[in-house]
């Protein structure tokens, strides 16, 4: 993970520690979200890769402000579009 927990609550603007469970979780997810993304493959995770940290934080944003809802889409017009330039090759 290259997002540390400090940065995801620095991005959601969340002071002290009652929720850092909660935002561990939904970072954990978000990374995943990345990371599978039309079978996009990280072919170096443990590296620092500017676009997937934004879209990382980008898809954290979005499960963050609809946590309480079941119908949010994490995946905005937005994280696809960044989401794009760095996914793996898809077959027709």
């Amino acid at each position: 993970m290259t997002i540390s927990l400090a940065d995801a609550k620095y991005h959601l603007r969340i002071d002290g520690s009652e929720q850092d469970a909660e935002v561990n979780t939904k970072l954990n997810h978000a990374e995943m979200i990345v990371r599978t993304y039309r079978g996009f493959v990280d072919a170096y995770p443990s590296t620092e890769d500017p676009i997937r940290d934004a879209a990382t934080l980008l898809v954290l944003g979005e499960l963050w402000a609809n946590r309480e809802s079941s119908t949010g889409n994490p995946l905005s017009p937005s994280v696809r579009n960044i989401l794009d330039t760095i996914r793996g090759p898809s077959w027709a």
